[in-house]
């Protein structure tokens, strides 16, 4: 299932949840705590409908994710992998009239029904239902500002006057008269106006008028409005929904009676109650229409009467159960959360700290026809992806390209029916796949290709090639290019990790080093050294790690002949070396290693290796 759809679900149910509780404490706390309090927690569920954050290890996260969650690292006791005859194993090129293709299943049958096309359409469905109904919002509340243009009138000098002493110059609002509207309204968030109906009314009346008005745009209870309108369109195919808007609107206005007669006398509060009767209204106004009104429907008229009446200051007891009610309610919004993968990051990047080397590498094989080792080498691989597990594993030794092909799919059932999480430039998913190709070129010393396919279901049944619908192919010719011999960085754990941590980089090819040292060679004696693979630093123990230092080329030659006659190799030689000399050298190792580059020029590495710093360093191309 979609991410998004998952998030979307998770927040309407944890708003849901948080409801369905305010619904059912109602009756206790509705003429025991104070309106804003009642007010203030169901602002709290409106921010859950709509606010994405959530904690790690949410209910809503454990509740949508919890099968997602794998770790990093699969053991070979994971796997069952179906055993056979190990093939040539005095040889890295089986015999070609062996045809072996393993493959290791797991599991049934995948059914496609109603479910997966509903999962599978979930987000454009959503989606649809959520533009029309924001649409109808939208649509309603613009006929209705168009409505009301062409029908404004100034305010009369009393009422601006009125308005003034309110608002003590604290901030700007119009006031505008409108025969159109029947109830006083405020609109706008930026730029804020009063519409009082084209009508006469006295100063008690206009008085309260405007207190009720100013109070909703001190409250910024139109900015709550438009993010009720917001999350409405957002979870529409909730019907709690739609009980959480009346309530949140109810509570608004309760809210702003209570600010308005807080210092009122009896006799003032029943002119307030009088006001608003003036002013109900059986009609609504169309769908939309985001204003704060004075009194709407005569519905809601009788609890705000009510509400008016037995208004009374409360107890310092009832503030401090109201202040851990709003905090018990925060807590719960945070504690249920959304569904959001906080481990899906955790793969996105692998390093050798994510790779037990050293279980790995007890199954190293000459060749990858070697089914058992093969199949444990690919299951202590980590996934590449945490969306993901490996399933089956097949190996083509019948002929060259000997390849392996490693096949992962969805940890859970129809995980991603619906939209495919990786593409070809899912550049975290591909280097992933690329580090797990290095060590497998590194532990299979004749595998000529490894492959990654993923697929966006659980395969339930026998393999279905046909099912993986974006694969990673790696060449192991472009990791040799890279760093040189691989069954060197299979014999050498502790450099390969090293490398899969960035602590050391492998130069491409071979380089031979040709170089005069008069404490080690002598005045006369040219000294070889052929570096395989190491890091360079300004040490020159280092530097040279020699695994081969002699004046005898035939063994510079025995270890050139260990490599493909495809690998690069590089000859480097110091200032003081004839050029004939470098020339002799070539012609020598050409029979062996047929792509040899060497420097015109030569170079004083005494003193470039002691001045360079480690990126200086010439890079072999």
């Amino acid at each position: 299932m979609n991410d998004g759809i998952k998030l979307i679900l998770s927040l309407s149910l944890s708003a849901s949840i948080l409801a369905i509780i305010l619904f059912g404490i109602k009756p206790m706390i509705k003429h025991r705590l104070s309106k804003s309090v009642q007010y203030y927690i169901w602002i709290i569920v409106l921010l859950r409908l709509i606010v994405p954050f959530s904690f790690q290890d949410s209910i809503m996260d454990r509740v949508f994710y919890s099968d997602n969650h794998l770790t990093n690292i699969h053991n070979g006791e994971e796997t069952n992998i179906k055993a056979i005859e190990n093939i040539g194993k005095g040889s890295l090129n089986p015999p070609s009239s062996i045809n072996q293709r393993v493959e290791k299943i797991v599991g049934q049958g995948i059914n496609i029904n109603l479910k997966d096309l509903f999962v599978e359409y979930a987000m454009y469905i959503w989606l649809l239902g959520a533009l029309i109904v924001f649409t109808i919002n939208i649509t309603g509340y613009i006929r209705f500002i168009g409505q009301l243009k062409g029908r404004y009138k100034p305010a009369r000098n009393m009422e601006i006057n009125i308005l003034s002493k309110l608002l003590n110059g604290s901030k700007n609002v119009r006031l505008l008269r409108n025969g159109f509207i029947s109830t006083p309204m405020a609109l706008g968030i930026l730029r804020p106006c009063i519409i009082i109906p084209d009508d006469d009314f006295d100063e008690v009346q206009l008085k309260n008028i405007l207190l009720h008005e100013l109070t909703h745009l001190k409250h910024h209870d139109i900015l709550v409005k438009w993010l009720t309108m917001l999350a409405t369109s957002i979870h529409w195919f909730n019907p709690i929904m739609y009980f959480i808007r009346k309530e949140i609107s109810d509570s608004c206005e309760l809210a702003c009676d209570e600010a308005v007669i807080r210092n009122f006398s009896t006799e003032e509060k029943q002119a307030y109650g009088d006001t608003l009767i003036s002013f109900a209204e059986e009609a609504k106004y169309p769908i939309g229409v985001l204003q704060a009104t004075m009194c709407e429907e005569k519905k809601s008229l009788r609890e705000r009467l009510i509400a008016i009446m037995k208004h009374d200051r409360k107890s310092k007891m009832i503030m401090i159960f109201s202040a851990i009610l709003i905090g018990v309610f925060i807590f719960g919004a945070l504690y249920l959360g959304g569904a959001l993968d906080n481990k899906i990051e955790e793969s996105s990047n692998l390093t050798g700290d994510a790779y037990n080397l050293s279980e790995i590498s007890k199954y190293r094989t000459a060749y990858v026809g070697d089914n058992s080792k093969v199949g444990h080498i690919a299951a202590n691989l980590p996934v590449p992806d945490n969306y993901f597990k490996q399933q089956y594993t097949s190996m083509e030794t019948s002929k060259k390209p000997y390849s392996l092909t490693i096949y992962y799919e969805a940890a859970k059932d129809d995980e991603f029916i619906g939209e495919w999480p990786i593409t070809k430039s899912n550049s975290s998913i591909e280097t992933n796949s690329r580090i797990n190709a290095l060590i497998a070129f590194c532990m299979i010393d004749n595998v000529d290709k490894v492959t990654f396919a993923f697929r966006n279901s659980q395969s339930k049944g026998k393999l279905d090639e046909s099912k993986y619908n974006t694969t990673f192919s790696f060449p192991r010719t472009s990791f040799e290019e890279e760093y040189g011999d691989l069954s060197r960085l299979g014999d050498d754990i502790v450099l390969l990790k090293d490398i899969l941590e960035g602590k050391k980089s492998l130069m491409k090819g071979l380089e031979l080093y040709v170089w005069r040292n008069k404490d080690i060679t002598g005045n006369n004696s040219i000294h070889y050294t052929l570096l395989i693979g190491t890091n360079r630093s300004k040490s020159k123990s280092e530097i040279y790690d020699m695994n081969v230092a002699t004046s005898d080329l035939e063994i510079i030659k025995q270890e050139l002949s260990k490599y493909r006659s495809d690998t690069s190799l590089f000859i480097m030689q110091d200032i003081d070396i004839d050029k004939n000399i470098i020339k002799k050298i070539n012609e020598e190792l050409s029979s062996i290693i047929k792509n040899i580059g060497s420097f015109d020029e030569g170079i004083d590495f005494d003193q470039k290796l002691t001045a360079l710093d480690q990126s200086e360093i010439i890079r072999i191309n």
